[in-house]
């Protein structure tokens, strides 16, 4: 399955930036008022974050076909090797 460029990029920024901020703000909140279940809350937050991060990466992975990935790094024809 193929997904289109806008709905990659907006799931990348919720994967890198809005649930990792949305985790330390539930833990900062959490301790500031006292909330019980916080470390359960963030976790799961994390959890969810980790398995769509992977789900991301194995369709950048698929999108750059038979190119390499070393760390993470996608490398091939396309890019450069990193420095």
């Amino acid at each position: 399955m193929k997904i289109n460029n806008h709905f990659y990029d907006v799931s990348k920024w919720i994967v890198l930036i809005f649930l990792p901020a949305l985790a330390v703000l539930i833990s900062g909140l959490g301790e500031l008022y006292g909330w019980e279940g916080t470390f359960s809350m963030v976790t799961t937050v994390n959890l969810v974050n980790v398995f769509l991060g992977s789900l991301l990466q194995i369709s950048s992975i698929k999108y750059y076909g038979n190119e390499k990935s070393e760390g993470g790094i996608i490398i091939g024809t396309k890019y450069s090797k990193p420095r």
